[in-house]
């Protein structure tokens, strides 16, 4: 890589819109903020009217939260595919190499997400299993809380997330699938505080080197849903918080429109589109690279995160290990971030449905 930064392409606007969807059009960009509504349930994504209900079981939508610092690691996701729903959490403890959580499947919507995160609680349970994930923008707060009553692994979490104005550092997108056919996510780097007591005392989270990102996310998806993912965060040695977002998915024009960001403490720089590759399988290291000397990453798996359905006309393929990282990543200013103290996951998702 050269010592100089290359001419970015890639550019984020100011304040979000205030709704994604105007008179059936979509409005598509990157944004430094938070839509005040990801209202795609008003637009017209296919060539020919439809009626709400049925553009409603098109719309995939979910809300997931990454959470952790040197000695945990966690992912909660509450998914509506509207003809199946999920609640899911998988805790990996990174120094006993033990994992924990639940996942649990449910026929048709079980609960419905929140188009605005001004304020609303998404949660859902079964005998022995809680999880819920709650937003108060005027309070500042995001919180988690989960519990399972497993005998074999019992666990209850309860963690907070600081949503105020210069604690937390959100971005959003609004990216084409088709001519008004849209992927929206919002992601937001925030400090993490709470407890998390599974297999032993109870973990205390600190905001100053634990770290969360919350994903808010829908789209129009194609029946054959594709995407390849990483994340990761940490404090790197001089005290920053550090974290990225790479995607490659099935957004038309990734150079134009993606998901790609680096926060380096209170700034939020744009990268451009990525390649991931696994020369030799989701278990092994994974190569994440761009072509404009921005992104060298490998991702080395630790943990196994899978989940595999067979619905007849609906299936689930999904690999998302958790592991290390190393390697770098370029920020907008020229500065070289090294990756090696950060931790996260990686996706390998492919879904009919």
């Amino acid at each position: 890589m050269s010592d100089q930064p290359p001419e970015s392409k890639h550019s984020l606007r100011g304040g979000a819109p205030e709704r994604l969807v105007l008179e059936g059009a979509t409005l598509f960009g990157s944004w430094l903020g938070i839509p005040g509504r990801a209202n795609l349930i008003e637009a017209r994504p296919y060539p020919f009217p439809l009626p709400r209900a049925v553009k409603r079981l098109r719309l995939k939508e979910w809300q997931a939260i990454q959470a952790g610092d040197s000695e945990w690691f966690l992912m909660a996701v509450l998914y509506d595919a509207k003809f199946t729903s999920m609640a899911s959490l998988d805790v990996w403890n990174r120094v006993e190499k033990r994992s924990y959580g639940f996942r649990r499947l449910f026929p048709g919507s079980r609960f419905s997400l929140p188009e605005s995160l001004e304020r609303g609680e998404t949660s859902v349970g079964s005998p022995g299993d809680r999880l819920s994930i709650a937003t108060d923008m005027a309070a500042g707060t995001l919180s988690l809380e989960a519990q399972s009553k497993s005998r074999k692994a019992p666990l209850d979490l309860a963690l907070r997330f600081d949503l105020a104005p210069g604690k937390c550092f959100p971005s959003s997108a609004c990216m084409p699938l088709g001519l008004n056919r849209a992927i929206y996510s919002t992601k937001i780097l925030l400090p993490c505080s709470g407890t998390i007591a599974a297999g032993g005392p109870a973990h205390h989270f600190d905001p100053a080197s634990a770290s969360g990102i919350l994903d808010d996310h829908k789209g129009y998806y194609p029946y054959r849903l594709h995407y390849d993912w990483v994340t990761g965060f940490g404090v790197d040695a001089s005290g920053r918080r550090i974290a990225f977002n790479l995607t490659d998915n099935q957004v038309r024009d990734q150079a134009a429109y993606n998901e790609n960001r680096l926060w380096i403490d209170g700034r939020v720089d744009a990268l451009p589109p990525v390649k991931i590759t696994r020369p030799n399988g989701p278990g092994s290291p994974w190569i994440i690279q761009d072509t404009e000397g921005m992104v060298d990453l490998v991702f080395h798996p630790e943990a196994a995160h899978q989940i595999k359905v067979r619905l007849g006309l609906a299936e689930i393929d999904y690999e998302g290990p958790f592991g290390r990282f190393e390697g770098e990543l370029r920020a907008a200013t020229g500065e070289m971030v090294d990756a090696s103290p950060l931790f996260g996951m990686g996706e390998d998702k492919h879904v009919r449905m």
